[in-house]
């Protein structure tokens, strides 16, 4: 048996320039690298910036438009009631112009209500040029029939 210590002998690898080379190399990556990284860390922190500022507007436009649709029902709710509103005083209108026949025109209903109306606004719109005294006992039979009309 052997008493001594054998050492196996260790390869022998020479220092070359390939190591500093390769380092210098690898420092260059890390620090392009770490550009890398910074610039994409800053154009991170500037999206998330803009999406902030996207949500905010998003969150405005959001409560906004609510607003928008509370206004626009309380207008429609405001529309039927005056429909019905103007429903009515058609109606009364009519009833009271009932026995008043305009020229050339029948006897005032719904079906010809807006012509019977735009009749009368055209026949007080020229009462200054017609001013028979037939015109004015007509407009006048008018009034009394409307009196009663509350607006």
């Amino acid at each position: 048996f052997l008493t001594h210590d054998v050492q196996t002998p260790k390869p022998h690898c020479p220092q070359t320039t390939f190591a500093s080379d390769s380092s210098i190399e690898s420092d260059e990556e890390i620090r392009h690298l770490d550009e890398e990284i910074k610039e994409l860390n800053e154009s991170n922190l500037k999206i998330e910036a803009d999406m902030m500022k996207l949500q905010t507007q998003i969150t405005s436009m959001e409560s906004n438009l609510k607003t928008i649709e509370e206004e626009n029902k309380l207008i429609e709710q405001n529309n039927e009631s005056l429909l019905k509103e103007l429903a009515g005083l058609s109606q009364a209108l009519i009833s009271s112009l009932a026995d008043i026949q305009l020229p050339q025109m029948g006897p005032i209903s719904e079906q010809n209500f807006e012509a019977y109306v735009s009749t009368l606004t055209d026949m007080y719109s020229n009462l200054e040029r017609d001013s028979s005294p037939e015109c004015k006992a007509l407009l006048e039979s008018i009034r009394q029939a409307v009196k009663g009309i509350h607006v």
